[in-house]
């Protein structure tokens, strides 16, 4: 028995209007990806693929097409439904990491939480075993200009996870760190997918990132080639 897609992506179509006119991003792109798998997006800039990626996480509206996650169709649902499916749902992680200057690492980690239905004592313990999941335990009363930058992205991971959604969606996540900082980084994510089974979409343009996954993808002038192997 086949076993249905985690993230599947039906006849995906999206394009942008400018003053000269509609410019096509992709148009019948499929896609799909199991549980538990972890696939690098790869792409020269401007192919589509951190619109893909907001797509698939419902921060951007497809022109056409369908994307089911989980076995939910996301494609025209309203923005209040959207919002607690992605706190529920959805963990993001940028390449600036997106903290806020203003709250320690134990804050920002605790944000996605304040979404849902927990007391403050749960949330804690969310955010402690998030930290200690990513080794960042030491650094929580830390604001982001006292950490180094794999610091800031190792919290940037916490937030993501401290809700234990399935899916997470990464944008670059290592574009703004160095190599040996962004290993430590990438082992993180690949652990999250082996042990956790998380489900991890990946943009890079870093070929060495992107042999970290299962499988890398290709989109490229609006085609998408899914037949990729990583090292």
């Amino acid at each position: 028995m086949s076993v249905a897609p985690f993230v599947e992506v039906s006849a995906a179509r999206k394009e942008y209007r400018s003053t000269g006119g509609k410019i096509l991003v992709f148009d019948r792109l499929n896609f799909s990806m199991p549980q538990a798998a972890f696939i690098a997006l790869m792409g020269p800039s401007g192919s589509g693929k951190s619109t893909l990626l907001h797509a698939v996480g419902g921060l951007e509206r497809l022109d056409g097409g369908s994307i089911r996650v989980g076995g939910r169709q996301i494609a025209g649902e309203s923005e209040a439904h959207l919002s607690r499916w992605r706190a529920e749902t959805i963990g993001f992680i940028f390449q600036f990491y997106n903290l806020m200057p203003m709250l320690n690492a134990a804050g920002n980690i605790e944000l996605p939480l304040l979404l849902l239905p927990l007391g403050p004592k749960e949330r804690r313990r969310r955010v402690e075993a998030a930290a200690e999941l990513v080794g960042i335990s030491h650094r929580l009363r830390h604001r982001p200009r006292e950490m180094s930058g794999g610091e800031q992205q190792r919290v940037a991971i916490a937030r993501a996870i401290v809700s234990d959604p399935p899916l997470l969606l990464c944008d670059e996540p290592t574009g703004d760190l160095d190599r040996a900082t962004s290993t430590e980084v990438l082992e993180i994510l690949r652990t999250l997918c082996r042990d956790l089974r998380k489900t991890i979409l990946m943009v890079t343009h870093d070929p060495s990132a992107a042999e970290f996954a299962d499988r890398i993808f290709t989109l490229d002038k609006g085609r998408l080639d899914t037949a990729g192997m990583a090292a």
